[in-house]
């Protein structure tokens, strides 16, 4: 009984100290400068992933992260009252990753070798052994694009998924310069 209080008590203590898994977005662009790119051009690439999960479900505790996809904000041109088109692409990126698909999986081999002689007494016994790794499979599976096509309305600002907000400094029928602004202080 109390080995089984305390087996209890230790996964417990275990899953207590696994975070949640959380997922990220992290944006590729520098905050703050102006940047132009032409008709096609990327406006802002937003990476997406989440925390590696264990075999209970939680956060990897060393940190390791999967991708699990982007969205990439792309100019498409001017509208004729200015304002600016943009085109969202959503890929999303789905993976069988885990610990175990990133741990390695152990195999051994071990041999052994006697030695007799003939000319006086020899006798020798050696041994070896091999270690190999090999990691288990892991798939991963790039959804079809979800893309969306839409107007800014002019002298206003699109907002991304990260916080950030992107102000349309200049827009032209063959290129944009604009300008990322940083997340809203947290309160």
């Amino acid at each position: 009984m109390k080995r089984t209080l305390a087996a209890a008590a230790l996964v417990g203590l275990y899953l207590g100290a696994c975070a949640q898994i959380e997922q990220k977005q992290l944006l590729a662009e520098p905050v703050g400068q102006e940047i132009t790119v032409p008709v096609g051009g990327a406006i802002a690439t937003i990476n997406k992933q989440k925390d590696l999960p264990n075999v209970f479900g939680r956060a990897d505790i060393y940190g390791r992260k999967v991708d699990t996809g982007f969205v990439k904000i792309v100019y498409r041109g001017r509208s004729p009252d200015g304002s600016p088109i943009i085109e969202q692409v959503d890929v999303d990126v789905q993976s069988n990753a885990s610990v175990f698909t990133r741990m390695p999986s152990i195999y051994t081999a071990s041999s052994q070798a006697n030695v007799s002689g003939s000319y006086g007494t020899v006798y020798g016994h050696g041994s070896s052994s091999a270690v190999a790794m090999s990691p288990h499979q892991e798939q991963t599976f790039i959804l079809p694009p979800r893309e969306a096509t839409f107007t800014v309305p002019k002298g206003k600002t699109l907002s991304l998924p990260t916080g950030n907000t992107i102000e349309f400094v200049q827009v032209e029928p063959h290129q944009v310069t604009y300008r990322i602004t940083g997340p809203p202080a947290p309160r």
